[in-house]
């Protein structure tokens, strides 16, 4: 038997004598079971078993669809939801023209699933590495009825419960929640910490307090620390009647999404765009944008994860976004329609896509992220596009980095990112 020194008898003495020394001691320094979580939300680079992706029906976005497919096929099985038995049909005949083996694509008809898979559903882990579905309520990017002024149709209803029928095909528990909230919203590093837009939540939520949904999130998806960003990119949000942002420049993005402004690309790592001084004056977008930037730069330097650990922050450049908007001419029906902003027929209006670098994709062996030059673009692009794809590779050696143009799809208001969503590796 060890013989104690003369200082650990004293020790043990002391605790004999003084019990609640030793329980101060348990809660200054708690074991490790004592903060493990009950539940969780898998971090995007944990191993995918599967990745759903959405047919639009339209080329500008499939060809996108296709694009992404390439990329992941080799690492990860493909799930695809389609509208109909004949849209199953046209979508195998266009996806021949791609490196796409169609032969290992799965397949899912369901007329009610948006393109934007990734806002529809949730996924938690428990403590078993079980799975589980959260589904929240929906009001298609807070639109009804604040934007619309008018209760949500029965049939878009139908697009907001994807999550239920989804639990039950794969006959997963669900886990129920009147507040609302999608997939592009949250944005969690895997062990409990958030980030996610304030003005978003809510928005989403009007008649809720921060506390109220800080502890929601807590029960239902894990959450043990929440950052709170502010505002967004202009051209992520939504305004009453569908108004402009800034004179005839419009948005029309998911409306204050987080994986549009920051991401996780591990537990303590994010990247955040940045605009430089001269750049913030090119356009009337990034003048809007840089304050905000700037400030949430500041909240994320003081930020801490639900560990305690402070984040690095990668800076990461904005598109050049003059050069991605498109132009139109108001047209007699037109003017009637934004006749309350001002705009008369034959006046030019301005349409911003939801372009952002944050709007990657982990998956398993690769990540997908965006690119904005084609040819008859400036160079300064072209050289953004080149030095994000460096700052990747450099986040992520292990995985091939695929960068896509994705223009087409940031002019429906999201982006790679939006249109994918994983279903992580389980023990179900």
């Amino acid at each position: 038997m060890k013989q104690l020194s003369i200082s650990e008898n004293k020790f043990v003495t002391m605790m004999r004598q003084s019990p609640k020394i030793l329980v101060f001691i348990f809660f200054l320094n708690p074991p490790l079971f004592a903060i493990t979580q009950e539940i969780r939300i898998p971090a995007e680079w944990e191993n995918q078993e599967t990745v759903w992706l959405t047919w639009f029906g339209q080329e500008r976005r499939d060809s996108v669809t296709c694009r992404v497919i390439e990329a992941l096929q080799p690492h990860v099985k493909i799930s695809m939801n389609v509208g109909s038995n004949s849209m199953k049909t046209t979508a195998k005949q266009y996806m021949a023209k791609f490196m796409v083996d169609t032969s290992t694509v799965e397949f899912v008809t369901d007329p009610h699933i948006d393109f934007f898979a990734r806002d529809y559903i949730f996924f938690v882990k428990d403590k078993s590495n079980k799975l589980k579905v959260v589904c929240f309520d929906y009001s298609c990017y807070g639109m009804y009825p604040q934007i619309y002024e008018k209760p949500m149709p029965e049939g878009e209803k139908k697009f907001g419960q994807w999550d239920e029928r989804m639990a039950m095909r794969m006959g997963l528990p669900m886990i129920k929640s009147d507040y609302i909230f999608e997939g592009g919203g949250i944005e969690a590093n895997g062990a409990g910490t958030f980030m996610i837009i304030k003005e978003m939540a809510l928005q989403r939520n009007p008649d809720k307090s921060i506390p109220e949904i800080e502890n929601e999130l807590k029960k239902t998806l894990g959450a043990r620390k929440i950052i709170w960003l502010v505002k967004g990119l202009i051209e992520d949000r939504q305004f009453p009647k569908f108004g402009p942002f800034y004179k005839n420049y419009f948005g029309g993005g998911a409306n204050m999404h987080i994986d549009e402004l920051c991401r996780f690309v591990n537990e303590t790592t994010i990247v955040l765009p940045y605009l430089s001084k001269d750049d913030k004056d090119k356009s009337p977008v990034d003048s809007i944008n840089y304050p905000m930037l700037e400030a949430n730069f500041k909240i994320l330097e003081n930020a801490k994860t639900a560990k305690g650990e402070k984040l690095k922050i990668i800076r990461i450049p904005m598109p050049e976004i003059e050069e991605l908007k498109f132009t139109l001419t108001a047209s007699e029906s037109d003017s009637k329609r934004y006749k309350d902003f001002g705009i008369n027929k034959d006046d030019t209006i301005y349409r911003i896509p939801a372009a952002s670098y944050c709007n990657f994709f982990i998956s398993n062996k690769v990540v997908l992220i965006p690119k904005y030059w084609k040819p008859g673009m400036s160079e300064t692009q072209k050289q953004k596009d080149e030095e994000v794809n460096k700052i990747f590779t450099q986040l992520f050696p292990d995985r091939q980095i695929v960068q896509i143009y994705t223009l087409q799809v940031n002019r429906g208001g999201g982006g790679i990112h939006c249109m994918t969503h994983e279903l992580p590796v389980s023990k179900n």
